[in-house]
C-alpha cells in the first residue's frame, strides 16, 4: 500500500518533530492535542488522526548497518489506532552509515531517510503516544529494540506470540504477519515491498478479532500472579 504523499515529507505530513514538551495528550477528550509555546518559533508535530484510542498498533521498517548490513537501524515508524486511522507515519534520518537500504523489502530509499525526522524526536514522540496504552504489533521485540524503548509486558499484545492465533492457522512455529493476514483476515499484504502502515493495520485488525479472549486471559494471568505473591 503506497500513500499518495510520502510520509514525513510535505506540508500535509509530519514535519520537524522537534521538542516533545510542545506536545501534550488531553486524556479527558482522548485526543492528541498539539501545543506550541507562544514565543517559540519551532514547528510542532503534525499528526494524521487526532484520536488516540486505548490500543495503538506499531510497526517499523529497518535498514542494515554494521558488518555486511546485518544489524537493524530504524528507517520508518508507523502507528495506527483501533479504527486503522494513521496516528503517526514518518521516515527517520540515519544515525549511522547505512550499508544496506533493503529497498526490495523495506521500500526505503536514501532520499526518504534524508528528508526524515531526527531519531531522538521520533523516539520521544512514540514514547509519549504509547504511554499508558496497550501496544499492539507483530514481533514487537525488534521494533522496540531499534526505538530503544521498553513497554510494560502487561500492556503489550504481540500477534507473533499469542498461541491462540497460531493455533487458529495451525502454525507449527512462529507465524509470519503475511500468513496471519491471509488466513485470518483474508487480506494479502507484503506483496513486493513492506509498508509499515499496512502492517500495523493488519496487526490491529488481528488483535481486535482476538481482543475479548486475549484480554480475559491477561486479567486471569494478572489475578493468578497477585494471589501467588
Amino acid at each position: 500500500m503506497v500513500s499518495e504523499m510520502e510520509p514525513g515529507s510535505g506540508d500535509a505530513d509530519i514535519e520537524n518533530i522537534l521538542n516533545i514538551r510542545h506536545l501534550s495528550i488531553d486524556n479527558a477528550e482522548n485526543n492528541f492535542s498539539k501545543k506550541t509555546a507562544a514565543k517559540s518559533g519551532r514547528p510542532r508535530a503534525k499528526i494524521f488522526s487526532t484520536e488516540l484510542t486505548n490500543c495503538l498498533a506499531l510497526d517499523c521498517e529497518f535498514v542494515g548497518i554494521g558488518p555486511h548490513g546485518k544489524e537493524h537501524m530504524l528507517a520508518r515508524v508507523s502507528i495506527v489506532n483501533e479504527r486503522a486511522e494513521v496516528i503517526l507515519d514518518t521516515y527517520v534520518k540515519p544515525q549511522k552509515a547505512v550499508i544496506d537500504y533493503r529497498t526490495e523489502i523495506s521500500g526505503i530509499r536514501p532520499e526518504l531517510m534524508a528528508e526524515g525526522q531526527d531519531y531522538s524526536a521520533v523516539r520521544e514522540t512514540v514514547k509519549l503516544l504509547l504511554q499508558g496504552r496497550i501496544l499492539v504489533g507483530h514481533a514487537l521485540k525488534n521494533d522496540l529494540l531499534v526505538l530503544n524503548l521498553r513497554h510494560p509486558r502487561n500492556m503489550t499484545r504481540d500477534t507473533s506470540r499469542y498461541h491462540p492465533i497460531a493455533r487458529r492457522i495451525r502454525a507449527l512455529g512462529t507465524p509470519s504477519l503475511k500468513s496471519l493476514s491471509k488466513l485470518i483476515l483474508g487480506e494479502e499484504i507484503q506483496i513486493g515491498t513492506h509498508d509499515s502502515v499496512q502492517d500495523a493495520t493488519a496487526t490491529m485488525k488481528i488483535y481486535l478479532i482476538f481482543q475479548e479472549e486475549w484480554e480475559k486471559s491477561m486479567r486471569k494471568s494478572s489475578t493468578h500472579r497477585y494471589r501467588h505473591r
